[in-house]
């Protein structure tokens, strides 16, 4: 028998507001994507524990929660796959071997080091490499290179718009694939089929 009470709670209007935003992560052309709850948010222990029960269904991506204390939280979402494809981009490794990640070679060993800078107070602006950001707009941004602003889309983009823009674009169709998807099928679908 179906519990309907159930597929409710699957169909929460929260994860289906945390599908859409994790879509383009969903389905691999952003690695990463990170969300913030303040610590004054009165839904913050919901929002943890539908996350926690939702997304343990979910193959393609896994979470890590840094517990920022009175600062809040950060959970970082990450798709393993589509990360390790853009942390193997020479140009990458050697941006984060210039910024001390002591092993940039392997994907575990930044993701920790990142995690670490996380906690701290400083944030961690190549942040935006792990978000799946051209390298030119993180290296723009961080004040490296000759790059010039140009606009903000999600990101401040530098240099030449052009592929920022395509990744721009590609980031809201997916983003409008898993909506169209929700529109048609429960969350827990889609958890489970990802």
């Amino acid at each position: 028998m179906k519990c309907y009470a159930c597929e409710n709670k699957l169909n929460s209007s929260y994860i289906k507001w945390l599908l859409e935003l994790l879509g383009p992560v969903l389905m691999g052309s952003k690695p990463c994507e990170i969300l913030s709850i303040p610590t004054f948010d009165n839904n913050k222990e919901y929002k943890l524990t539908e996350i926690k029960k939702h997304f343990k269904l979910c193959s393609k991506i896994k979470f890590i929660i840094i517990d920022k204390q009175e600062k809040g939280l950060k959970i970082l979402f990450i798709n393993k796959v589509s990360l390790n494809k853009q942390l193997s981009n020479i140009k990458i490794k050697n941006f984060l071997k210039y910024l001390d990640y002591p092993n940039p070679n392997d994907l575990d060993d930044c993701l920790n080091h990142l995690i670490k800078k996380l906690y701290s107070d400083e944030f961690p602006d190549e942040i935006g490499i792990f978000l799946g950001y051209p390298l030119k707009d993180v290296v723009g941004f961080m004040g490296y290179g000759n790059y010039e602003f140009q606009t903000t889309k999600y990101w401040k983009v530098y240099g030449d718009p052009r592929p920022s823009e395509d990744l721009y674009s590609k980031f809201l169709s997916h983003r409008e694939n898993i909506r169209n998807l929700l529109n048609n099928h429960s969350a827990k679908f889609i958890l489970s089929n990802f």
